[in-house]
């Protein structure tokens, strides 16, 4: 019986210690991409998941076109819903995190500026508001929520100015995204509702997204790279804008 007991007391151990085991973020790039500072996991900074956005924001048909747009400071800001207005100065969702011992010129926003951190259903769309300082290469990073790397060339801009993209929400849990256009940007936090009532999730035993995802960046061309770890197949592409 006291063996038992001690074999239990093992095992709950094991366990909380493997719960209680940091992300690993990978930095690894490859492609000649800038080679990122790992990220602070959500944990270490006190972020908790907010609601998930329930609004059926997805890429028009020219934006399926284009991995990166233009787009200017009044079209960010003004997306917010009334309803964050009042509170987007919130620290929990403007919250600025950027990578320590470098420069950060750039700025990247969640859905709408000034936010940094929100939440979404799997298989939704959100926009991401970046504003540039300076003209050259763009190259985006997420990292998963497993600590995996995934980066993609997203073009060159001419000049500095405000820019969209879109944040297709493909694994449930936090997913870490950042930028680099002649320096870095801040850190931006989305976590991804796996399960749930909503729009983009059948309720079926098998949930599959409603509508059904389009590949990313949307248009033919592309070449891909698959990564075993999530099962999930990304694609490099090459677009300028402002030129």
């Amino acid at each position: 019986m006291k063996w038992t007991a001690l074999l239990i007391a093992s095992i709950l151990l094991l366990t909380i210690g493997s719960f209680a085991q940091p992300i690993q973020y990978s930095s690894g790039t490859a492609g000649g991409a800038p080679t990122p500072t790992t990220p602070q996991s959500p944990d270490s900074l006190g972020l908790q998941p907010p609601s998930a956005e329930t609004s059926r924001a997805a890429p028009s048909i020219q934006e399926r076109s284009q991995g990166l747009m233009m787009a200017d400071q009044t079209a960010a800001y003004s997306a917010a819903p009334t309803a964050f207005k009042a509170t987007a100065t919130s620290p929990t969702y403007t919250k600025m995190v950027v990578p320590s011992g470098t420069y950060a010129p750039n700025n990247l926003y969640v859905s709408y500026a000034p936010q940094t951190v929100a939440a979404c259903n799997l298989y939704a769309n959100l926009p991401l508001w970046m504003q540039i300082s300076r003209s050259g290469s763009i190259w985006f990073y997420e990292w998963y929520p497993n600590g995996m790397l995934d980066t993609q060339y997203a073009g060159f801009v001419s000049y500095p100015t405000w820019y969209k993209r879109w944040f297709f929400a493909d694994v449930p849990g936090w997913h870490v995204l950042q930028y680099y256009c002649n320096g870095w940007s801040n850190y931006a936090y989305i976590y991804v509702y796996g399960t749930g009532p909503g729009y983009w999730v059948n309720p079926t035993p098998n949930p599959k997204p409603t509508p059904y995802p389009y590949p990313y960046p949307y248009y033919s061309g592309q070449v891909t790279t698959s990564y075993p770890g999530t099962g999930h197949t990304y694609y490099s592409f090459s677009t300028s804008i402002g030129s």
